[in-house]
């Protein structure tokens, strides 16, 4: 019906695949109170459940099954070993930084408190550098796995059908790896297992068990995902939200799942971050830009090069420089992406323009300067991030598709408010308390 007011009103013809798809759309609408953001009314013609169901269903007989078909074992085989006490194996994702920079962060907190790190577990995402510059150092036994693709650093969410391919190669390398696995597990007698979004390592440890007494906690942003209501979400979030929903469906069988929250929320540990000094002066304007794909890069310089904007300084980074356009120079500072001289220019900053990812934006309200966020074009989790933020912080955070020289000027022109200061405040209060609640929640101390 094309006057129906609502778009949702017909089905997409991929919605029709099968009866699993219709009844498995009815039980999410059902769960939920009916209709959509959008006025939908029907069970049947609301699109929105019906996509989320169909990577869940794609990817179900691999992240819901115990089949021998699919671990390689007829039925669960708990290792064993007697746990030291105080001992620790970390596993994390070597997807971009952040998973990384999370662990190290509880690395730091557990042996503070006299514990023992004992093993790493990463996977193939993570680079040569990072191995090198920050694992290897460490003196401990390391492992590496094969990854599971969810996510293109500069594309966002890849296809279902991409990670399903990936789930089913990572897993037959997987098996092969299953008596190097519980080597290093017997090995490294860990009293506790911390798994910060290692899919292929929940793989392990849900057809190997670890012995009575090891406690496995899984931390990971993603988690915080699932209190998105699918119908409030556009296209490709949708598609990007059920293929992570499905993974957190995997990594939550094998022990409890705690996502990190500006907000106090059950189950959730604090951000983990360094939190920078408070913004003392607006007086000398810098604003300070990041962004995983170029093209936002360009974008904005494209923008600045035609809405002058005086007096302030601005400073972009990016994988690599951008290149000066015929003609003219750059209406930017352009550099690459380098953390020492990032961190140096964001001590100085009065704003913040960034694709949206989590440790940069909490460490902006935290310091007590506005944000723009920019989710990457087709990136369904920055997209979701970008809604997260946006209500966490609504006077300092604010999210567009694209930047606009109105978006620019806010930032410029802003000025601290009584919501924004109390933002910062709560968020810096809240960071601070990470080592007692990381305690308490990871360990039960």
């Amino acid at each position: 019906n094309p006057r129906a007011p609502c778009e949702h009103r017909l089905l997409p013809p991929s919605c029709l695949l099968s009866r699993d798809i219709m009844q498995t759309s009815a039980k999410l609408n059902e769960e939920k109170a009916p209709g959509c953001a959008d006025g939908c009314k029907s069970v049947i013609t609301c699109w929105k459940p019906c996509l989320y169901s169909q990577p869940q269903i794609a990817l179900a007989p691999l992240v819901k099954t115990q089949a021998a078909c699919v671990t390689g074992v007829k039925e669960p085989q708990p290792l064993a070993y007697a746990p030291g006490t105080g001992r620790f194996v970390i596993g994390f994702c070597g997807s971009g930084t952040g998973h990384l920079t999370q662990s190290l962060a509880v690395l730091r907190m557990l042996q503070a408190r006299g514990m023992t790190l004992a093993g790493i577990v990463f996977d193939t995402d993570a680079t040569q550098k990072m191995v090198q510059e920050t694992l290897e150092p460490l003196g401990v036994p390391l492992l590496q796995l094969p990854a599971i693709k969810l996510v293109d650093p500069k594309k966002g969410m890849v296809p279902t059908v991409v990670t399903l391919h990936s789930v089913i190669t990572g897993v037959g390398k997987l098996r092969g790896m299953y008596p190097q696995l519980v080597s290093f597990f017997v090995d490294a007698k860990a009293e506790y297992i911390f798994n910060f979004w290692h899919t292929t390592l929940a793989f392990f440890l849900r057809s190997h068990p670890p012995p009575p007494g090891v406690r496995i906690s899984n931390v990971a942003p993603q988690f915080a995902l699932s209190s998105l209501d699918v119908r409030d979400l556009g296209f490709w979030e949708i598609v990007g939200k059920s293929t992570i929903d499905a993974m957190a469906a995997l990594i939550a069988q094998t022990g409890p799942c705690l996502s990190l929250s500006a907000r106090p929320q059950p189950n959730s540990l604090p951000p983990i971050l360094e939190v920078p000094a408070a913004v003392t002066s607006f007086s000398s304007r810098l604003i300070l830009c990041y962004f995983l794909a170029q093209p936002d890069a360009v974008r904005l310089e494209r923008l600045l090069a035609q809405f002058s904007i005086s007096g302030v300084e601005i400073h972009c980074f990016t994988t690599a420089p951008l290149t000066p356009p015929a003609g003219r120079p750059l209406a930017l500072e352009s550099h690459a992406k380098q953390r020492a001289l990032f961190k140096h220019y964001f001590d100085r900053c009065t704003g913040i323009i960034c694709s949206t990812g989590n440790e940069t934006i909490w460490e902006a309200v935290c310091r007590g300067v506005p944000v723009l966020t920019v989710p990457t074009s087709g990136h369904p989790e920055q997209m979701m991030n970008a809604r997260i933020h946006g209500r966490a912080f609504p006077a300092s955070v604010r999210a567009v598709s694209r930047v606009r020289i109105e978006d620019v000027r806010w930032l410029v022109d802003f000025k601290p408010s009584e919501e924004s200061i109390a933002e910062s405040s709560a968020l810096r209060e809240r960071a601070t308390t990470f080592d007692a609640e990381g305690a308490r929640l990871l360990c039960g101390a």
